[in-house]
């Protein structure tokens, strides 16, 4: 019998030409080397997967709406077993990054796409680029997404393992930044938990914390 090595489809959009960019993961070949997904644009942005030292997998990808690239730390488990695993902006809250079947993340990429044309309307914006924010000075630079890194690790190795739970215990679990820390909360019933972590070292003390109820 042929065993077929375990692989994930992945997508994103790149922030210079919005254009959505497809690649396979395989366990074998990530096992081996860093892999670059890249746009085949002008300017060229590439999201990159490789394995840390400890076994988990780490992802760099681009954003679209603030044009930074985020990291993002995972479990072989998480990425390779679930059905859907989607990666999101933390200063914006939405999707950029999608992995799972080849079905699963063009349906995700179609539904983003409407989210984008409805959030386009709002701001009155004829193109992605209008939405994208200018050069910072630094009174507005954002907070450190290695904060949000590290947390939204904790909190998907936590639901991974069933120790996650909210109001509904049918949790759909993302997080976001917020003042004095980073939240996360429940998409289905708005059950929140507020780390109160505005450094890396800060929230790295929250890594010992193997239960969470959101409330």
């Amino acid at each position: 019998m042929i065993i077929q090595p375990k692989q994930r489809n992945i997508a994103y959009r790149c922030p210079e030409c919005a254009s959505s960019i497809f690649g396979i993961v395989g366990k074998f070949a990530l096992s081996a080397d860093m892999l670059r997904l890249k746009c085949s644009c002008d300017k060229g942005s590439a999201l990159d997967i490789n394995k840390t030292n400890d076994g988990k997998i780490r992802l760099s990808v681009p954003c679209l709406f603030c044009k930074q690239n985020h990291s993002y730390v995972v479990s072989e488990s998480v990425f390779f077993d679930r059905d859907k695993f989607l990666l999101n902006c933390p200063y914006t809250g939405m999707d950029i990054a999608f992995i799972g079947d080849e079905q699963t993340v063009n349906s995700e990429l179609a539904r983003t796409e409407e989210e984008i044309r409805r959030l386009m309307a709002g701001f009155e914006a004829e193109d992605i680029s209008e939405l994208q924010p200018e050069d910072m000075n630094e009174d507005e630079i954002l907070p450190d997404p290695a904060v949000y890194d590290t947390l939204r690790f904790l909190v998907k190795d936590l639901e991974a393992e069933g120790k996650l739970e909210c109001l509904c215990n049918e949790g759909s679990y993302e997080l976001r930044f917020c003042d004095g820390g980073v939240q996360v909360y429940c998409e289905r019933c708005g059950a929140t938990y507020t780390f109160g972590a505005t450094t890396p070292a800060l929230a790295e003390e929250y890594l010992n914390i193997d239960y969470l109820k959101l409330k």
